[in-house]
């Protein structure tokens, strides 16, 4: 399959117009992107954190968590999804991953696994509630009677409120640390998704009419003030759920910007007396529902378990953790701009630095109920200056495209093959057998990391071979005098003192250098899985495919094996391809592995029928195999007269055919394939024998 890359090109501008949400925003790329910005915000802290986005257009799904380690995003959540722009929604995404990193960073999880300890064994942590009114008190005595009898409803839906409202403040906590650490990108993010959040929320008056729970209502005020310094009161709405709002408000603001987490716990504490009769209220209608039989109980505490587990309610989503907070001795607002963080690290600097003038997020001691129903405009807003928005975005668009063209590409180079392995005659010996040909159109991330890891050491040997044979390559180009001969028509008279009878000498012409193309087929068999061979069958492909590619010199890269029971179908993987695009077939060889049967005969027939099609002068064929073919009806003596056969019949046809052998296969290969082979069980002497062979094809 060849393609132009011109063509190619046009191609993939044409997949650039065409992308969807999902295939940027959920994309390797993407995520590569996110995991750039989180590791280089972590790095500092010496915290390694992956980002990994998916597509969930499920409203009930979660918007973003992370277990500590990865950050996982879904890019089909319903905020970011309110943006009109590709920019703006990429804008959200990275303020939803700077939240994460915000709890990974600044998050004090074991305090917070102290205080629902503490809470479950009847006790608050830090500790109750002071200065309380004379009903205050009364709800605080109602709620510690609770968590001395432990009634199971209660106990559920008091640890489920007060995890709530800690993770509502958690949430303000964090981000306001990340504002300040990052005021670039990141706070920009996390601005315009906190921004964006009372715009998509009811107002009370429609939360009202249309019968939400009035600890719901609370709740979702709460969550909107500690987002915004805001509430949507589009219909100014008048009455108890603002008014709990208010009483809430100097709790709120007292400690979501203090540095010592007990502040926020024992604010947590005054709340839920505060809201109290609202999650009394909650709990009647829990009790309702498990009588009416909406609920059971197991869903009940599976629903807790699911909150204590690390459910952010209101918040991005799910976080958990071990870890202490990373060290911080500031008073800190989002909106604060001094005293800004001077070592950002230079890695970072690209995509989180930021102009002045951006909208500040301020809090407020009281709510607006004017004639705007306390929603305040800004017309002034020019947005966030990021002036490097739009290039990122670009430089990710580019990229997903590359990809999706690529593996459309791969794609049709798949069917192209499985047509051309439809159309082979294979033989008597493999009469019925139908051969499926396998190319990863996708390579992993884990690929492209273990094959960085294991690459180095064998890209030395390639090297070496590469210098060997370009000083053949060279002497053959350039010509030259050939000393110290047996035979020849010229004589060297300096050579006759010598007793050793090479006294002639031959003179050497310029000549091109004959075309060279390459295949190598490995048997993936079960046994293969014996003494490190399939181990060493990679490595040795690794080597070779870095080898030619390098020179110049066409390559393929094939493994097979046979489906053991079943249809008994040939599986031919291919790995690396003549004419490939998307320049990782390297890493695909680290699929290579042990697996089920061996029907060596029809994959060879296919990989010489591929040989066959090729133009260069010499086409060489090489095989690495324990030389015991195994499978359903094709085994010992005929199986390796089949392979002599085929051998002989495409050595006749121009195509030379090489066995590798590993340690004790020698015997073996050298019964099946002749004298013609190769020894790789010591991977570092393959550069030697495989210069050598190749040598031997392009020097006179």
């Amino acid at each position: 399959m060849r393609t132009s890359h011109l063509k190619l090109k046009k191609r993939i501008e044409n997949e650039r117009l065409k992308l969807t949400d999902e295939e940027i925003f959920a994309s390797g790329p993407y995520s590569a992107y996110l995991t750039d910005m989180a590791e280089a915000a972590t790095k500092r802290y010496r915290r390694r954190t992956q980002v990994r986005c998916y597509w969930n257009p499920d409203n009930e799904s979660d918007i973003a968590c992370t277990d500590n380690r990865v950050i996982n995003v879904n890019a089909a959540n319903f905020l970011t999804q309110s943006f009109p722009t590709k920019r703006l929604r990429s804008d959200s995404l990275v303020g939803l991953n700077g939240h994460e990193i915000g709890h990974i960073l600044f998050t004090d999880f074991n305090m917070l696994k102290l205080y629902m300890s503490m809470l479950q064994s009847g006790r608050m942590y830090p500790a109750e509630p002071k200065d309380l009114t004379t009903r205050e008190q009364i709800h605080l005595e109602e709620i510690k009677e609770i968590l001395r009898d432990k009634p199971e409803v209660e106990m559920i839906v008091i640890q489920k409120a007060t995890m709530t409202i800690t993770n509502i403040l958690e949430d303000v906590y964090i981000e306001a640390r990340m504002c300040d650490a990052f005021p670039g990108v990141y706070r920009s993010g996390i601005l315009l998704n906190n921004l964006r959040l009372p715009e998509l929320t009811p107002s009370v008056t429609d939360q009202v009419k249309r019968g939400d729970h009035e600890y719901s209502i609370v709740i979702n005020l709460m969550i909107q003030y500690c987002k915004s310094g805001d509430v949507n009161n589009l219909h100014g709405y008048t009455g108890p759920y603002l008014e709990a709002l208010y009483d809430c408000i100097p709790l709120i603001d007292e400690s979501v910007y203090d540095d010592d987490g007990k502040a926020r716990y024992a604010s947590t504490n005054t709340i839920l007396v505060k809201l109290w009769k609202f999650v009394k209220a909650m709990t009647e209608k829990v009790k309702k529902d498990l009588a009416d039989g909406k609920i059971t109980m197991d869903e009940l505490r599976g629903k807790l378990d699911e909150e204590l587990a690390g459910q952010i309610v209101g918040g991005s989503g799910k976080h958990e953790g071990s870890t202490a907070p990373a060290p911080f001795k500031r008073k800190i607002k989002p909106g604060s701009t001094e005293g800004g963080d001077e070592d950002v690290e230079k890695e970072i600097k690209k995509v989180v630095d930021y102009e002045t003038g951006r909208i500040a997020l301020e809090k407020t001691d009281s709510i607006d109920e004017g004639d705007s129903g306390g929603v305040e405009y800004d017309d002034d807003y020019t947005g966030a200056g990021y002036e490097s928005s739009a290039e990122d975005i670009a430089r990710i668009l580019n990229q997903v495209a590359e990809d999706k063209t690529y593996r459309l590409v791969d794609e049709e180079l798949t069917e192209e093959l499985q047509n051309e392995a439809g159309k082979i005659r294979y033989g008597n010996a493999h009469k019925g057998i139908h051969v499926v040909v396998k190319r990863m159109s996708v390579v992993s991330g884990e690929m492209v990391r273990a094959y960085t890891k294991v690459a180095p050491a064998l890209l030395l040997l390639s090297k070496r071979m590469q210098k060997q044979v370009l000083q053949t390559v060279k002497d053959r180009r350039e010509g030259g005098k050939l000393n110290d001969l047996l035979m020849g028509k010229r004589l060297n008279a300096r050579s006759l003192v010598r007793d050793n009878g090479r006294y002639f000498y031959n003179n050497k012409l310029p000549d091109d250098v004959p075309k060279l193309a390459v295949a190598l087929l490995v048997d993936e068999s079960g046994s293969m899985d014996s003494c490190d061979r399939a181990t060493i069958a990679r490595a040795a492909a690794i080597v070779i495919h870095d080898f030619c590619v390098s020179l110049g010199i066409p390559i393929a890269v094939y493994g097979h094996t046979e489906e053991f029971g079943g249809e008994h179908n040939v599986e031919l993987f291919a790995y690396a391809e003549f004419d490939t695009v998307d320049g990782k077939d390297k890493y695909r060889i680290m699929d290579i592995c042990a697996r089920e049967n061996n029907r060596d005969g029809a994959a060879l027939r296919f990989v010489a029928e591929r040989m066959m099609k090729r133009d260069e002068q010499i086409r060489l064929l090489i095989l690495i195999s324990d030389g015991q073919p195994a499978a359903s009806g094709y085994h010992g003596t005929e199986s390796e007269a089949d392979l002599r056969g085929i051998k002989k019949e495409y050595q006749n046809k121009g195509i030379t055919m090489f066995a590798a052998a590993i340690g004790d296969d020698k015997p073996d290969i050298e019964r099946i394939y002749g004298d013609g082979f190769l020894d790789v069980t010591d991977i570092t002497k393959l550069p030697v024998n495989l210069t050598n062979l190749i040598s031997r094809y392009i020097k006179y």
